[in-house]
């Protein structure tokens, strides 16, 4: 079942409105300061966020709005906003994300080092060199950027529906995050309130 008729069977199982404007969608979230941890929740607290640090103001969707998850996406920033290897060499020892929709792990402890700049993506829709110039002189594994996003894309169409809350938790056994930012996007296909014909 494709995405799109996916997000309208889940829609219409639920009685949510079907008649809203269909969009890509990405959802992402910001831990400010994050510091040394072995969990990091993401979509949990919206206190003193702004806008560029999340397009939401709750962990669900308003009632005429829903989504489908394609892709899960990790940075990690410093407070210049400069890119960063990912809880400063975490990665090696291994991260695990967790995805929850309602009451249910959709997403459960997915690695998440495969995808990251060190390693081979699970998708492999990204070349093995992520865009980075080769030095002929050491190995292409060894010349790679570490300062790289994670990226996973998703097999399954994952829906979030309507006021339904979810959390992405991404787990570890102890990295340093630093005193910078850490960054959680949903990106996908949604369907956004639509006003009708009024506009």
């Amino acid at each position: 079942m494709g995405q799109v008729n996916k997000l309208k069977y889940v829609d219409r199982k639920l009685g949510a409105p079907t008649g809203g404007q269909q969009t890509t969608r990405v959802l992402w979230h910001t831990i400010v300061n994050p510091g040394t941890q072995n969990e990091l929740q993401f979509f949990n607290s919206f206190q003193g966020l702004t806008p560029g640090q999340t397009n939401l103001n709750q962990n669900k969707l308003d009632s005429s709005e829903s989504m489908v998850i394609k892709t899960l996406w990790f940075a990690q920033l410093a407070a210049d906003g400069s890119l960063q290897e990912f809880g400063q060499g975490g990665v090696n020892g291994g991260y695990v994300c967790d995805v929850t929709v309602g009451n249910q792990k959709v997403v459960k402890s997915l690695p998440l080092q495969f995808n990251s700049g060190i390693g081979e993506p699970f998708d492999r829709i990204h070349g093995m060199n992520n865009g980075v110039t080769v030095d002929p002189t050491v190995s292409a594994l060894a010349s790679r950027q570490t300062a790289n996003p994670i990226e996973v894309r998703l097999l399954t169409n994952i829906v979030i529906p309507p006021q339904v809350e979810f959390t992405v938790t991404v787990r570890s056994t102890g990295s340093n995050f630093g005193d910078g930012s850490v960054v959680c996007a949903l990106a996908g296909y949604g369907q956004i309130f639509s006003a009708g014909g009024s506009f």
